[in-house]
């Protein structure tokens, strides 16, 4: 019955403990300086909007459009980490462009290289 006890006991204090309890926090009132700046796109929203930029040129399917979306979210982190260096962004849009290369047929990488501003705007 002991056993039983404290077995219960260890049960319901574990359970208590567990649950995850959220800190009480006052309204924060945002500042001028976050008001006043422009909302800035997360890698994601970068991603999205180059995903359909290259549909309206070319329709894709629904997993292709998956994929591209993770290669451009890719390289807006790949962008990021390359921080103020000019080569290493470089090679980055060099990946992308090699990566674009591979993901679609040849005759449509060479309708969307032929695009320039369509080209340079998902490999930069």
């Amino acid at each position: 019955m002991k056993n039983l006890i404290i077995a219960l006991s260890l049960f319901f204090a574990v359970g208590a403990s567990a649950q995850a309890k959220k800190p009480l926090t006052s309204a924060k009132v945002p500042s001028k300086a976050t008001v006043a700046a422009a909302p800035t796109m997360t890698n994601l929203e970068k991603a999205k909007k180059n995903t359909a930029e290259l549909n309206a040129f070319t329709p894709l399917s629904m997993e292709r459009q998956a994929v591209f979306t993770e290669l451009f979210t890719t390289k807006y982190k790949m962008m990021a980490d390359a921080g103020d260096s000019a080569d290493r962004k470089q090679i980055v849009s060099q990946i992308i462009a090699r990566k674009l290369e591979a993901s679609l047929d040849g005759e449509t990488f060479e309708k969307v290289k032929s695009n320039e501003a369509l080209f340079k705007s998902l490999t930069n």
